[in-house]
């Protein structure tokens, strides 16, 4: 079963690097909310080495182009990208189990 933290670690792996794109993509987030984004609380997820990099200098890169504290626009456009792109492709499919092989004792 994936739990919440793949579905974010799957979302941060899609996010642009260069901090102009980011900046866009919160942009059209926000337009698509008109603006209304709810109250968020904090959480605390694993993510891989990748999701992680990118993460930890975010809101700085977003500081730097005079978009600071906005990161979470920016976490938040990824996953509704994602779920986005989920409901596309329609519901999951529950992959068949393997077999377990029997090994001869020795």
């Amino acid at each position: 079963m994936l739990g919440q933290g793949h579905y974010l670690d799957a979302a941060l792996r899609h996010i642009p690097e260069d901090v102009e794109s980011q900046i866009a993509m919160a942009q059209r987030f926000l337009h698509y909310r008109m603006g209304v984004v709810g109250a968020g609380k904090q959480s605390t997820f694993r993510v891989g080495p990748l999701a992680y990099t990118l993460v930890s200098t975010l809101n700085q890169g977003l500081q730097e182009a005079d978009y600071g504290r906005r990161g979470l626009y920016v976490v938040s456009a990824a996953l509704e990208n994602l779920l986005q792109a989920l409901e596309t492709e329609g519901e999951l499919q529950r992959p068949e189990r393997r077999t377990r092989v029997q090994r001869p004792m020795p």
